[in-house]
């Protein structure tokens, strides 16, 4: 099967009426399925002693200088493990110095790790408070390459008991700070269906390398509101420097599309999918944004609309204004979900999961010539007892694909 084809009709009906006639059952499936399938692999593994396949989620990134970093959450901690040949073998564990906290790690909502070029190291994530469906974006950061962090700090500045969660982070090689995280401090009280909105928050700290609880070191900006509100955000940074954010949205009767927005060159938001999934519930199902060097914008979504259902590739050159026909991924009938995706140097890498009803498989799909046609789909690895998203990766020209399986643990290899 190539991926440039026609829209893709149900072949699993099945799976549709249930995801339709139970909107709230799809988040609540995946969350059961990935606490029961955990508990059912962990009892061979001992994790009171840290080990990395006792995390839900696996944060992979390359620092500068090409070592790959793993970080992962476990018993109110984090943890890291450097690789300096691109994950063959990695170094003992080490705990991220600061003090215990509830951490959010699980699917969509995981903590994020990036670089400058001056070994520093930062980290940010979500930390549950005291109320269901609350949290708060949480900060720290390293100026001596993962030896010691600062204490953490609260990103969102509305000292608020509501949500901030599923936050995503980029810094520039000049420590130029942008956090990006679905937001709860603009619903109105005992208004349903609302949604939440996206804020923004931007700092640099290579000049002090210090952070103070009393000051707001990062500077919270609203972005826009009306988006869902439990689906993962994409970031990525365009040619002009700005950054340029997808999420989901809800648009009229919990119509849930995809938009895109570019920060500093947009009044309002582009819509950018069109598949008319109405649901009154959390898909749970981010999509995925790669910004190559002649600024186009590549795209992956997942939808389950009437008018087009499963993932979708396209790509833009007017930053979202207007899309490429989009193209089916993966096969609908085998549930294909969750996709992510990378450019490098103009070769375009789309990886997603499968399942069997037994097993979860990772799948792969590439394009050589940017986007214009695609190889067929083939089968990267599997998973017996459930598995995590998978995120593709780049360091010096190379491409990889990064994906954490339960209780087999952390799965990465070359593209």
């Amino acid at each position: 099967m190539t991926l440039v084809k026609k829209f893709q009709q149900l072949n699993c009906l099945v799976l549709a009426v249930f995801i339709l006639a139970m909107p709230s059952a799809f988040a609540d499936h995946n969350k059961h399925q990935s606490k029961m399938k955990i508990s059912e692999t962990a009892s061979n593994i001992d994790c009171q002693k840290v080990d990395v396949r006792c995390g839900k989620t696996v944060t992979s990134a390359f620092a500068p200088n090409g070592d790959l970093w793993r970080l992962w959450s476990q018993n109110r901690a984090l943890y890291y493990q450097l690789s300096n040949d691109g994950g063959v073998s990695f170094s003992s564990a080490k705990r991220i110095s600061i003090p215990d906290e509830k951490i959010s790690a699980r699917n969509e909502n995981r903590p994020k790790i990036a670089f400058d070029k001056a070994k520093g190291v930062y980290l940010s994530w979500a930390m549950p408070r005291e109320q269901k469906y609350t949290a708060d974006i949480r900060f720290s950061y390293s100026k001596d390459y993962g030896k010691t962090f600062s204490m953490p700090i609260t990103v969102n500045d509305d000292d608020l008991l509501t949500g901030h969660s599923f936050n995503e982070m980029l810094v520039d090689e000049q420590g130029n700070v942008s956090i990006v995280w679905l937001d709860g401090r603009l619903k109105k009280p005992n208004k349903r269906g609302q949604g939440s909105a996206i804020f923004m928050a931007t700092g640099n700290l290579t000049e002090s390398g210090n952070l103070d609880k009393s000051q707001q070191v990062l500077v919270n900006k609203e972005i826009v509101n009306g988006t869902c509100v439990c689906c993962r955000l994409a970031i990525d940074t365009n040619n002009n420097g700005n950054l340029a954010i997808l999420w989901r949205h809800i648009y009229g009767d919990n119509i849930r599309e995809f938009a895109i927005t570019t920060v500093n060159e947009q009044n309002s938001p582009y819509q950018v999918s069109y598949d008319h999934w109405q649901i009154n519930g959390c898909p749970h199902q981010g999509g995925a944004l790669s910004i190559d060097d002649n600024n186009r914008y590549h795209l992956v979504w997942f939808n389950q609309g009437d008018k087009g259902k499963g993932i979708f590739y396209a790509h833009s050159d007017d930053a979202g204004k207007t899309l490429t026909t989009p193209l089916s991924v993966g096969e609908q009938a085998a549930q294909a979900a969750h996709p992510h995706m990378g450019e490098n140097n103009g070769t375009v890498d789309i990886v997603w999961t499968q399942f069997t009803g037994k097993e979860h498989q990772l799948w792969h799909q590439s394009s050589d010539d940017n986007g214009l046609t695609f190889t067929a789909a083939t089968m990267l690895s599997t998973a017996q007892s459930g598995a995590d998203r998978a995120f593709v990766l780049h360091n010096q020209g190379k491409r990889y694909v990064s994906w954490q399986r339960f209780g087999q643990g952390h799965w990465l290899s070359q593209l």
